[in-house]
């Protein structure tokens, strides 16, 4: 952003946005709390605690997941997960490092905090690939990459809005003119 805080402005004094891109590689599922479990033990020194936590899954991808325990564990936590998700036979088991813990002002109850995989036991990334590829779980809201956003500021008070958004399946572009004698 320049001085004021306003966006960098182009030759033709039209306002630029950056570009904006996903940081996820892989496709999120949703999953009911209810019908999940998650098993975490911390790692500590390279030794596994003996006591475990036990909470529930809100979504997974094979680069992580969001889930929820009683008691937040620190961001930055390795820890060990066992995974069982609805329609999967077999228990998933990783070891995982937390990302991030949501707000408990904005998020009450049990603490909800993100985790992302750096390991899988034997198996376990296949199994989960597997169950992920056969559809037991919804997939939460496409991936996107906003390419470009411009408002243009002309005598004539137009206004230009043009947007793509790119999907894995394909590309819309919408882009809309209107006049407007209050275009701020």
């Amino acid at each position: 952003m320049g001085e004021s805080g306003a966006y960098p402005r182009n030759t033709e004094g039209a306002t630029l946005m950056q570009h904006i891109t996903e940081r996820r590689r892989h496709d999120r599922f949703t999953v009911e709390p209810m019908y999940s479990s998650v098993t975490v033990r911390r790692i500590s020194r390279g030794v596994l605690a003996s006591e475990a936590t036990e909470g529930h899954v809100y979504n997974v991808s094979l680069g992580g997941m969001r889930f929820e325990l009683d008691e937040p564990l620190p961001k930055g936590a390795l820890i060990s997960i066992e995974l069982e998700l609805p329609g999967c036979d077999a228990l998933i088991c990783a070891t995982a490092r937390i990302v991030r813990l949501f707000s408990e002002i904005d998020d009450p109850g049990p603490r909800r905090m993100a985790i992302e995989f750096e390991s899988f036991a034997q198996d376990s990334r296949v199994t989960l690939e597997r169950h992920l590829s056969q559809k037991w779980l919804r997939a939460e809201t496409p991936r996107f990459t906003a390419s470009r956003i411009k408002i243009a500021h002309d005598s004539a008070a137009l206004r230009q809005c043009e947007l793509t958004i790119e999907t894995s399946a394909s590309t819309l572009t919408s882009s809309r003119k209107t006049k407007s004698a209050s275009a701020a």
